[in-house]
């Protein structure tokens, strides 16, 4: 989109096949190529602004947005901001926004010189799984065009009917079909592996900008071993010479598919950072915060950033003044949805008066409707044990283990053993390990 963008936020190609995810509409105004979407399950609009100009001048253009957004119920959020863009948005409008970069989503970009030759120490494994597919298998490269197109989609269909239940798979094929239906006309360039004439793995991607190639898909049969590392090797060797980085995306969290992007050694990691403008709501909030926790800034910026929504949010406010405040943070557990309750606090002077147990109260029939197998929580010291035993909540000697980047317990992991009230009779605390390996859901 412009000379300065490198991650795939801001491939037309993500925007385009991905909108039937995101509610994606964009528009141009004041300079600005604008471009809106539903994030978080669709319960923030957020806003990806593209300056036309060399130095943007946001003040031209963020009160539309602000009353946009506002159209919504929501705080104005921009999203897929460069560090360039941050402090160029903080010099402009100072004290306004508050930043967060999330690791999950940041891109893994690549020399492409050295995914074309896999060369030195660092690539042996990888040279490995190359050198074995070739002793292995009778294969051949071809170019993606609309001669093969359909036996692309053919080892799609069989990839997703193994993955019938996951609808991430679900919502990615439907993008899929939308990038062959239009793939001349997208620019994009694709690869497929073949062995004994058979399809066995194909990926495509598009340009960034002039340097940069991001990949956006690449799927294989993994029957064939060392697949994945053939058909990413092959395809860096197929690309116009003119891209010297390849971008190959974000990993969002996903375990395995980290230690996977990590092992190509990434040449950088290209962040992309999300600004939400402060209202009266979470100036209170922050006071809240710092009188009860003493939270430095950064910590409670970042949360509120991923966490501040109506349906994680109940406060208590008096003479219009936030006082009190219970966060939930959905959960993904081996056990299936729970539901972490995070930041009680209430001001010295309003405890004590039974506001934080009604906000508990309320934020556990809030989970429990929204299906969650169990709640927990991890007090802030040892006298507060009681306070929640008394809520329903029952010790325990298991520790969370959280898949963040930002810490969610208590700032010190031997403090951060868990309570935890269980809304299915059919689960007994006896099933918890030493360890709760919990992923949160933005």
């Amino acid at each position: 989109m412009t000379k300065n963008s490198q991650t795939c936020d801001r491939a037309f190609v993500n925007t385009f096949c991905w909108q039937h995810l995101f509610r994606t509409q964009w528009a141009e105004a004041n300079g600005f190529l604008i471009i809106r979407a539903f994030i978080n399950g669709e319960r923030r609009a957020a806003y990806i602004i593209v300056s036309q100009k060399e130095t943007p001048s946001y003040s031209d253009i963020l009160p539309a947005l602000e009353a946009d957004a506002a159209e919504f119920g929501q705080p104005l959020t921009l999203m897929g901001l460069s560090e360039d863009e941050c402090d160029t948005l903080q010099r402009q409008l100072p004290g306004q926004f508050f930043f967060d970069k999330n690791r999950d989503f940041a891109d893994y970009v690549y020399k492409a010189e050295d995914l074309k030759t896999l060369k030195g120490r660092k690539y042996a494994q990888k040279r490995n799984h190359v050198n074995k597919f070739k002793s292995l298998y009778n294969y051949h490269y071809e170019a993606i065009t609309k001669d093969n197109i359909s036996e692309c989609l053919q080892l799609e269909e069989s990839w997703i009917s193994q993955h019938a239940e996951d609808e991430s798979a679900q919502s990615e094929y439907i993008t899929i079909q939308k990038a062959f239906q239009n793939f001349e006309a997208l620019g994009l360039l694709g690869g497929a592996l073949y062995v004994d004439g058979k399809l066995v793995a194909f990926t495509y991607g598009s340009a960034i900008r002039n340097d940069i190639f991001c990949t956006h898909v690449e799927k294989g049969d993994i029957h064939y071993e060392g697949v994945y590392q053939m058909i990413n090797y092959l395809f860096a060797q197929h690309l116009p010479e003119q891209f010297t980085f390849i971008n190959r995306e974000e990993d969002m969290g996903l375990a395995g598919l980290r230690k996977s992007k990590t092992s190509y050694q990434p040449a950088m990691l290209a962040y992309k950072h999300t600004a939400l403008k402060l209202n009266d709501e979470m100036k209170d909030i922050i006071q809240v915060w710092k009188r009860c926790f003493g939270e430095d800034d950064p910590s409670i910026y970042t949360f509120l950033s991923r966490y501040y929504f109506n349906h994680c949010t109940l406060m208590e406010k008096v003479d219009g003044h936030v006082v009190s405040t219970v966060f939930m943070i959905p959960c993904q557990t081996r056990f299936g949805l729970a539901a972490y309750l995070y930041g009680i606090a209430t001001l010295p002077e309003y405890q004590c008066q039974g506001i934080s147990s009604k906000l508990i109260k309320e934020m556990l029939d809030r989970c429990r409707e929204n299906g969650a197998v169990f709640t927990f929580l991890i007090p802030a010291d040892e006298q507060l044990n009681d306070f929640y035993a008394k809520l329903g909540y029952q010790r325990t000697q298991t520790y969370a283990i959280f898949e963040s980047d930002m810490d969610l317990g208590t700032g010190d992991t031997k403090k951060d053993r868990i309570m935890i009230l269980p809304f299915d009779e059919s689960f007994q605390i006896e099933y918890l390990s030493e360890t709760l390996e919990c992923r949160p859901m933005l």
